[in-house]
């Protein structure tokens, strides 16, 4: 019994669209810019990718291996475990970053209640001179817009919304990778 292939091939045919459309409507939204200083924005983005742009200082190393890039002013800073310095060929980013200013692009993830990006790669980082505007005026995050007004809507307890938690992820322990 021979069955038609042409179903299958015209589903996954619209699958591999619809995949398509989702990959090119998220690569086209905006980057979010935040400043390295406004640690309430920071843990408002935990698990999020954003921009995040400073001057460091006081950068420094654990016994471990581990490098701190630590921002002027903030409670946000960059970690680089061990296993990922291979990727930084030109030195270490405690050393490369340290009284620099700074654009680093990457998740955010609270650690001690402070926020973090976990440095990877040195892609990840753009060196900002002294005489570039950042963020810049044209990608810079939209001013926030009123809403609308709305009819006003009687609630009763059926109808009422619930607030949702944020998803929260897990810190980075450095404790789980060095011993």
């Amino acid at each position: 019994m021979k069955t038609n292939p042409f179903p299958l091939l015209l589903s996954a045919i619209i699958f591999a669209i619809s995949l398509g459309a989702v990959a090119q409507e998220k690569a086209a939204s905006p980057p979010i810019y935040v400043k390295a200083s406004d640690t309430k924005e920071l843990m408002s983005k935990d698990g999020q990718k954003v921009i995040v742009y400073g001057t460091t200082s006081g950068s420094g190393k654990s016994g471990s291996g581990m490098n701190f890039v630590n921002f002027d002013g903030a409670e946000f800073y960059l970690v680089t475990f061990k296993s990922d310095l291979t990727e930084f060929l030109q030195g270490e980013p405690a050393d490369l970053y340290d009284g620099k200013r700074l654009a680093v692009t990457g998740v955010i993830s609270i650690y001690k209640e402070k926020p973090q990006i976990k440095l990877t790669d040195p892609k990840m980082v753009q060196i900002l001179e002294a005489d570039t505007e950042f963020p810049p005026k044209a990608d810079a995050e939209p001013a926030k817009k009123k809403p609308a007004p709305e009819a006003k809507k009687t609630e009763t307890p059926e109808t009422k919304p619930t607030p949702e938690e944020p998803k929260k992820k897990p810190p980075v322990d450095p404790k789980k990778y060095f011993k």
